[in-house]
């Protein structure tokens, strides 16, 4: 029986409104004003060209690793490890960079991006394989790898890949032939913008239109019947687990070769966080994972803003965040429950 509460669409419109409101509330506490502060987020991000360009820079690795994120989850998997499988796709990409940099244009670049690829899916499938093996919860294993990957990256820019001066805590450069070259003059866009439109298509093709993707979701809403079905669970979530960490993996590698040009501390800029409430606010469709980045691209390049023009700090991003996670879990707990589930 269906419950007799609002329909889906108002739902979805009241957590939209509390996803604003409550972020304004903490701008009210700091004694700003929120239409204000809305306001120049919005005209700088998308009302200038240079803040729109710098919009689809951020949009890039957040559509990745937002992609990764859907995949997992359709599964029935919690991957909050994104951080780490793409620092850890980085890292892969640039240890094996010098058997890539010889290749011809553009097929060195193809075989970095796979490396980082592999990197950051070989850690998922390690957080796939702990959970089918052993029953770990991937929610613990994710968050203890994320640390873990951090600190050997620490160590690394430190160490062996430190610059060959040893004064700064990073890498020697990339070889040029791997670079991402800027896609418009005058901005920060870069080539990895095709990669990442690949990845949603390919993505949505594959949930949307292949087998896997039916296992994917049969397995992710019922593992039970998934298991009387005959449909091999561990497998499937190994393979959703390849691919959320290689889609990290690669947004690491993309960054790397667009952005920094090298190893350093911090490059993650929290993208997985920022993941989790962009996979669902999508509602794990990967078609409009864009859409969402897009979004949360518009935070971390307004953040900037707000603290210039309005005083206000950084973490506001960080509680909106927390406030889309949770408004959509709770859409989607009431949703259920309004279809009868």
């Amino acid at each position: 029986m269906k419950h007799p509460s609002l329909g889906v669409l108002p739902l979805l419109l009241a957590v939209v409104f509390m996803t604003a409101l409550v972020p304004a509330l903490f701008i009210l506490i700091a004694g700003k004003n929120p239409l204000g502060a809305y306001g120049a987020l919005l005209a700088y991000t998308l009302g200038t060209q240079a803040g729109f360009y710098e919009v689809l820079t951020q949009c890039i690795p957040l559509t990745l690793v937002g992609l990764g994120v859907a995949i997992a989850f359709r599964a029935g998997v919690f991957n909050i490890g994104g951080d780490g499988q793409l620092v850890m796709g980085a890292i892969v990409g640039f240890v094996l960079a010098p058997l890539a940099a010889p290749l011809p244009m553009p097929l060195g670049i193809i075989v970095y991006l796979a490396f980082g690829f592999v990197g950051g899916g070989l850690l998922g499938v390690l957080v796939g394989w702990l959970r089918v093996r052993f029953k770990a919860s991937e929610i613990i294993v994710t968050i203890v790898l994320n640390f873990i990957v951090l600190q050997i990256l620490s160590w690394l820019i430190r160490g062996p890949l430190q610059e060959p001066s040893r004064l700064m805590p990073w890498s020697d450069y990339l070889p040029d032939t791997l670079l991402l070259m800027p896609l418009i003059d005058g901005s920060r866009v870069h080539y990895g913008l095709f990669v990442a439109l690949a990845a949603v298509v390919f993505t949505a093709i594959l949930v949307g239109k292949s087998a896997f993707g039916f296992k994917l979701s049969v397995v992710g809403k019922n593992p039970f019947a998934a298991r009387y079905a005959g449909l091999k669970e561990g497998r499937v979530v190994m393979w959703a687990m390849l691919l959320s960490g290689g889609l990290a993996g690669l947004a690491g590698t993309v960054q790397v070769a667009a952005i920094h040009e090298r190893l350093q501390d911090d490059f993650s800029a929290g993208y997985g966080q920022a993941a989790i409430a962009i996979a669902l606010m999508a509602r794990l469709s990967p078609a409009f994972v864009p859409l969402a980045a897009l979004l949360f691209a518009v935070f971390y390049v307004g953040a900037g803003v707000l603290q210039r023009e309005a005083g206000i700090p950084f973490p506001i991003v960080k509680i909106i965040e927390g406030v889309v996670i949770f408004g959509f879990l709770c859409f989607d707990a009431l949703s259920k429950r309004h279809r009868g589930e």
